[in-house]
């Protein structure tokens, strides 16, 4: 993905956060590195989806 070519796959997968759905686990990507993908990739539904992470992140440190 673009902006996490300096990761390789197992480092993803150590820092993802794990959703059960229907009884599977599914990793998801940890909230900085979508950050990083939205921001290197710049549509404008990313720059919506940026302030919306961002807005997570902020709260989760509270």
């Amino acid at each position: 993905m673009k902006g996490l070519e300096n990761y390789i796959f197992d480092e993803c997968l150590s820092m993802a956060s794990i959703a059960e759905i229907d009884g599977v686990n599914i990793p998801f990507l940890h909230i900085n590195q979508i950050i990083i993908n939205k921001k290197i990739v710049n549509r404008p539904k990313d720059q919506l989806d940026i302030n919306a992470l961002e807005e997570i992140k902020r709260l989760r440190e509270q």
